[in-house]
């Protein structure tokens, strides 16, 4: 991981690993609650075990990353004072998609909403591992990293998803970019993270925590 020089790594494509699906992040986000004694019905467990075991075989998750100075991503103001940013892309793939697709098509929409949250929380665990893989090349060097932060979030324009792509080749993990600067598959997570002897915070950090919301069903239980 070296580019203190300034210039662009060659990307560095991380796949056949594999992910832990937290069951409670997918509880959390089909909206069940926690701490006060209501949980998911029998069915519901069911379904969610059921979708679980079939993910499994579903998934295929990959990224890809490049280390950068910030000021060369293309067309964005946003890293342009940060002297060391890894740049990133990661999928589950295109299957699981597809499985929600059909379940929805037969109408087994429970089943289709399940599998869909069991796919996003596959998704985010893809990018913890590959944020796990650049913490551990900075530690390396003596140096630490950021928290991730995404297209979209905070004050990161999400039309600025196109430069991460046209910095990656998101191709070489089966990832493309729509003209709305949504990734197919739908299943992906783009991100950066700051590398250094003090990164900085970034905006988007806990931004579910410092959301105005109150009651919202998907919001973190410290």
């Amino acid at each position: 991981m070296k580019s203190s020089n300034g210039k662009e790594t060659e990307p560095i494509l991380l796949e056949g690993f594999v992910v832990h699906i937290d069951t409670a992040e997918v509880k959390r986000l089909l909206g069940t609650k926690r701490g006060n004694g209501e949980g998911p019905n029998d069915r519901l467990e069911g379904v969610i075990a059921e979708s679980l075991s079939l993910a499994r075989d579903l998934i295929e998750p990959k990224g890809i990353y490049t280390v950068t100075a910030g000021r060369l991503l293309p067309r964005s103001k946003v890293f342009a004072d940060l002297d060391r940013v890894a740049f990133c892309i990661c999928t589950i793939g295109p299957r699981l998609e597809k499985e929600v697709s059909a379940l929805s098509e037969k109408g087994e929409l429970l089943r289709a909403v399940v599998l869909d949250s069991v796919g996003s929380v596959s998704a985010e665990a893809a990018a913890e591992h590959v944020d796990r893989v650049i913490q551990a090349g900075a530690s390396r060097e003596g140096l630490k990293t950021s928290c991730r932060a995404s297209p979209g979030y905070g004050d990161w324009d999400i039309r600025e998803q196109a430069s991460i792509f046209d910095l990656l080749p998101g191709d070489r993990i089966g990832v493309s970019l729509t003209g709305s600067f949504m990734m197919v598959p739908r299943k992906s997570v783009s991100f950066a993270i700051q590398i250094a002897e003090k990164p900085i915070r970034m905006r988007s950090e806990n931004s579910c925590r410092n959301c105005d919301i109150k009651d919202c069903p998907y919001r973190l239980v410290e």
